[in-house]
């Protein structure tokens, strides 16, 4: 296995460990459901609005890196 990560605009990194780098996007988007973006943003982006889960589905695909 492999890690992956992405960072966050405001500088928060999510890592994960997968086979590739599908795989690492797929466990990302499932870690971040509405709820953990609401949570996200409240915590780190206060203030800005919430981000729609496809928003932040399309941000994860572009991001990922093998770390």
């Amino acid at each position: 296995m492999k890690k992956y990560s992405m960072t966050c605009s405001c500088g928060d990194v999510m890592t994960v460990d997968a086979e590739d780098r599908n795989e690492a996007v797929t466990k990302l988007k499932d870690m971040m459901d509405e709820s953990a973006i609401k949570a996200h943003m409240e915590e780190k982006h206060p203030g800005d609005p919430v981000m729609s889960v496809a928003d932040c589905h399309a941000m994860i695909e572009k991001e990922v890196v093998e770390a």
